[in-house]
C-alpha cells in the first residue's frame, strides 16, 4: 500500500472542489451586471434636454451677396443701357444670440462679410432682418443686432478652461433648415488653418454640416467656448470636423462697440 495514496487522494478533492468554485465564480461574475456597472447605466444622463435648451439661443442667418453676371459675348445682342445685371447670391451659416435684451448675435465675420441683406431664422421658426453692428477682423468674428422679443441668450464660457478630451456640442445650420447637433471632444487647443484669420483655434471630432460656420461650441454645462468657424472646408464635403474661435474673444467685439 502507498502512504502517499490518501494525501493525494485529499489533494485531488481539494484540486477538485477549487476548481468547481472557480467555475461557479467566474459565471457569477459573467452573468451579474455589478453594482459599479449597473450605477454607471443607470446614472448616464441623456443629452436631449441639454440640447433642447442650447438650441434655443442659436439661430440660423442667410447672407445675400450682390455679384454681377459675366460679361456677354459679342453675339449675345446689344448691352443693357444701364450695365450687366446684378445677380444675388445666398449664403447660410448661423449664429448664437449673447444678449436677449438686446438682441445681440455673434457669427463669423467671414459669413457676413460684404453682405447686401441679413436674414436671421430663430428657432421657434420667425424669420428676422438682421443688421450689421461691429466685427473683428483678427479673430473673424462679427456681431449682428436683431429686433424681437422673446428671445433666450446663451452663457459664455471661459475657452480658456477648455482641454483635450472635454466633451462637447457644436449645433449649426445646416444650409437653411432647422440647425444640426453633433457630439464629440476638444481635440487640440491652439490650431490655425489657412483661410481663417484667428490663429488660436479649438479643434473639435464633432462633425459638423455645410452651414455651421458661426454656430456655437457648447461644454456640458451649457456654456459657450467656441464659435464654429467651419468655413474652410464647407466647399470640400458635406460634413467635416470642425474648429471653432475661442470664446473669450467675444469680448474684443465688446470694446470695439465702445
Amino acid at each position: 500500500m502507498d502512504p502517499r495514496r490518501p494525501c493525494c487522494k485529499l489533494a485531488r478533492k481539494w484540486s477538485d472542489r477549487l476548481s468547481s468554485f472557480l467555475v461557479v465564480m467566474t459565471w457569477m461574475l459573467l452573468l451579474w451586471p455589478g453594482q459599479v456597472q449597473a450605477g454607471e447605466i443607470r446614472d448616464m444622463q441623456p443629452l436631449a434636454p441639454l440640447v433642447g435648451k442650447v438650441i434655443q439661443s442659436v439661430v440660423g442667418i442667410r447672407v445675400s451677396t450682390e455679384a454681377t453676371a459675366a460679361a456677354r459675348s459679342m453675339d449675345s445682342g446689344p448691352e443693357l443701357p444701364n450695365g450687366p445685371p446684378r445677380t444675388t447670391n445666398d449664403v447660410y451659416g448661423a449664429g448664437v444670440i449673447i444678449k436677449a435684451e438686446s438682441g445681440l448675435i455673434v457669427t463669423t465675420n467671414h459669413l457676413v462679410s460684404g453682405a447686401k441683406t441679413l436674414a436671421v431664422r430663430l428657432s421657434d421658426g420667425r424669420q428676422l432682418d438682421a443688421r450689421f453692428v461691429v466685427a473683428d477682423e483678427r479673430y473673424d468674428l462679427a456681431m449682428l443686432r436683431i429686433s424681437a422679443s422673446g428671445l433666450t441668450a446663451a452663457r459664455v464660457g471661459r475657452s480658456i478652461d477648455a482641454e483635450p478630451g472635454d466633451f462637447v456640442l457644436a449645433v449649426g445650420g445646416s444650409s437653411g433648415s432647422a440647425p444640426s447637433v453633433s457630439f464629440g471632444i476638444v481635440s487640440a487647443l491652439h490650431r490655425s488653418r489657412p483661410g481663417i484669420p484667428c490663429q488660436d483655434l479649438i479643434q473639435t471630432d464633432a462633425l459638423l454640416d455645410r452651414g455651421s460656420s458661426g454656430g456655437a461650441l457648447f461644454n456640458l454645462r451649457g456654456e459657450v467656448i467656441g464659435i464654429v468657424a467651419a468655413g474652410v472646408d464647407e466647399t470640400e464635403s458635406e460634413r467635416a470636423f470642425g474648429l471653432a474661435i475661442p470664446s473669450d474673444a467675444i469680448d474684443r467685439l465688446y470694446i470695439r462697440m465702445n
